[in-house]
């Protein structure tokens, strides 16, 4: 994992007790690392939503939210306990907590949900408007801007290419951020580029603002869609409506579920207070990125990763179970 060291502000030994529940609550200091996401995409926005939310509403909290590669990263960084808190797709955080999939032999136990419902985000696969490319099955031997390592994207493209047929080693890849990657299209460097996110995705919509680069973006086929999610159930079948970037025409794709996960090791204290905060605040989240509007108490827990037991209480207290 291409991994930057973490500074965790803390200040003497009371504070690093605190994190795991062991301080007396008169001299809790609360300190909190959010694993947010790459720039351009949605996962920072949503997660610096998180960390003003926690910051105004708990006292003598310090957060830090960082950027990284993305979903994978988050979860490999939150079930390692690098950082107490990331938003990842629900998929990954299944394959970690089970050591399944990418995380084969890698199992991450202590992987607990903090909450779900953050709109799901879709594969979006952008070229130049003059772009002979119209689909899929058109880019073998192409040059493809995959997003980050340790991203879903790259993992998603990857997967979406076997069902035409196209392997890795059929590809020339580039690892770039979303903005870069964006920049790379703009530029003619690569072919594709392809981006993971809640609707609408930043990168892409100021894209579609500044009007100065013509683009489309590739379908995927409803056999190709359908044959995917039969295999992969964690991902949905959804249609980017014609207006939401204005290219006059429906786009269907496939989706990632996006969902929020803790470290099993912070102090049920903790993870309580921080919930609280979060859903009694919702409105900050509404208006951090898109997505966050989709955020609601009735579609906060999922049934496929243990609930963290502070979020649990809550969730017990405003009547959502299990």
């Amino acid at each position: 994992m291409k991994n930057k060291k973490i500074s965790f502000a803390i200040a003497g030994a009371a504070s690093l007790l605190m994190i795991f529940g062991i301080c007396p609550a008169a001299e809790q200091k609360v300190h909190i690392s959010i694993a947010a996401g790459p720039a351009g995409g949605s996962y920072y926005p949503l997660s610096v939503g998180m960390s003003e939310i926690i910051h105004k509403n708990i006292a003598g909290a310090k957060v830090d939210v960082v950027n990284t590669g993305g979903s994978t990263e988050n979860t490999t960084m939150v079930g390692a306990g690098e950082c107490e808190i990331g938003i990842t797709n629900g998929d990954t955080a299944y394959e970690g907590f089970t050591g399944t999939g990418k995380y084969a032999k890698k199992k991450l136990p202590d992987i607990r949900l903090l909450y779900a419902g953050i709109a799901g985000g879709p594969l979006h696969a952008v070229v130049g408007q003059a772009s002979a490319i119209k689909s899929y099955a058109q880019l073998k031997g192409k040059k493809i801007a995959l997003g980050p390592q340790g991203n879903t994207t790259g993992f998603l493209t990857l997967a979406v290419l076997k069902y035409y047929g196209i392997q890795k080693q059929d590809l020339r890849l580039s690892y770039l951020n979303f903005d870069e990657g964006i920049q790379a299209l703009q530029d003619g460097q690569v072919d594709v580029t392809t981006i993971i996110g809640p609707l609408p995705l930043p990168s892409v919509k100021q894209l579609a603002t500044f009007g100065r680069f013509a683009f489309d973006l590739i379908s995927i086929e409803e056999d190709k869609a359908q044959a995917f999610r039969k295999d992969n159930p964690f991902f949905n079948v959804i249609k980017i409506p014609a207006a939401m970037y204005g290219l006059g025409h429906e786009v269907k794709t496939l989706s990632s579920t996006n969902i929020v996960i803790v470290n099993a090791k912070v102090s049920e204290d903790v993870a309580y207070r921080v919930t609280k905060s979060i859903f009694e605040n919702l409105s900050m989240m509404h208006t951090a990125h898109p997505s966050g509007r989709a955020i609601k108490l009735e579609n906060a827990v999922i049934d496929y990763l243990p609930l963290h037991p502070g979020a649990e209480k809550y969730f017990r207290e405003k009547g959502i179970k299990r």
